[in-house]
């Protein structure tokens, strides 16, 4: 079963490993949920996943909300091609926290 993981790098800051896919993208919202909740400012590194499908691009999209939602800062780093290669087709590129 595919999964994602996260690994903490330091108060705020994860670094995911892994698909984001349908097949892992549930628990990965249940964990992150646990995960973020502490944290006013959340950096997310996604330099080490491996795949991302709509489910991954759906799971991005609810962070955001989740963010907007609780008034919290939220981050993107190196997005799976995939992810931002949807995000252009949607229309939703902007919606992106990336710098």
């Amino acid at each position: 079963m595919e999964k994602l993981d996260f690994q903490t790098e330091s108060d705020g800051r994860f670094k995911l490993r892994g698909a984001m896919s349908y097949a892992s993208v549930p628990s990965a919202l249940e964990e992150s949920m646990r995960l973020f909740s502490q944290h006013p400012i959340i950096e997310l590194d996604f330099s080490e996943v491996t795949w991302a499908d709509s489910a991954g691009f759906a799971l991005l999209i609810e962070w955001v909300g989740w963010a907007k939602r609780k008034h919290r800062e939220l981050h993107f780093r190196n997005l799976p091609k995939q992810a931002v290669a949807l995000a252009r087709i949607s229309d939703v590129e902007k919606m992106l926290p990336t710098d």
